[in-house]
């Protein structure tokens, strides 16, 4: 059976944090750990984290950062902790679960099952059989911004900021060792990374998307609207880093 951290970045979390999901999830799951990161929060996220990961050490465990530096930021930050362990697979999903943690199941059993990938990603894809919520203004927002990642990337990547990833643990040092440029478009500079490592002509048979099977939209994203009219600039300091790649 696959050993497996999922990295969890929480942002004043102390209020929505599922704690029972966490738990029983777990239970059925003893394969499975979760880091969980707290950024710098101004609320009592880190106690709640804290008494929280009590309940099953040998499973959880927290990082404290002191300053809000960004979900990219907390991400980094657990998936270089744990790099050194001997899990055979690192990810991350989003604190608020807008991806259910049944996924992981899913994500897990692809990179099983296809040993020449390094990297998934879910995907959300609305078709016959999935249940995709998504408030329609971030949907065609979404479809606009995926459209220049795709330009940049060079590559058809369908949903490349959907929070819920998995990689083998052998590929963390070339996508996380280095800081990110932007706190919420890291998932970019992950893939542009990648290519980097693996050449243009390998990457498409080293990284996938994958169709999740439901994902919901949490009302209190920690990603506003406002955010869009930045991540155009954000985007452009990518291609300049990158472009070479």
């Amino acid at each position: 059976m696959s050993t497996v951290c999922i990295i969890i970045p929480c942002y004043n979390e102390a209020s929505r944090l599922p704690t029972d999901a966490f738990l029983n999830f777990q239970q059925l799951h003893p394969n499975i750990r979760f880091c969980f990161v707290d950024d710098g929060s101004q609320d009592q996220t880190l106690a709640v984290l804290t008494q929280f990961v009590q309940r099953n050490p040998a499973q959880m465990d927290v990082i404290h950062l002191k300053k809000n530096q960004g979900k990219a930021a907390g991400v980094r930050a657990g998936m270089l902790q744990n790099q050194q362990t001997s899990v055979d697979y690192l990810g991350y999903f989003d604190a608020d679960l807008a991806t259910p943690l049944e996924a992981i199941n899913d994500l897990v059993a692809y990179l099983d099952q296809n040993q020449e990938r390094d990297m998934v990603m879910g995907s959300r894809i609305q078709y016959l059989g999935t249940t995709i919520r998504r408030n329609i203004q971030r949907h065609y927002i979404g479809r606009v911004i995926a459209t220049f990642i795709s330009l940049i990337l060079k590559l058809p990547l369908y949903d490349s900021q959907c929070g819920a990833k998995l990689f083998r643990r052998a590929v963390i040092p070339a996508a996380f060792t280095e800081p990110f440029i932007s706190p919420w478009l890291f998932d970019v500079e992950i893939v542009a990374r990648l290519i980097r490592q693996f050449g243009r002509d390998k990457v498409t048979d080293k990284i996938a998307e994958m169709p999740l099977k439901e994902w919901t939209e949490q009302s209190d994203s920690r990603v506003k609207l406002s955010y869009m009219f930045r991540m155009p600039i954000e985007l452009y300091k990518i291609y300049r880093t990158y472009k070479s790649v």
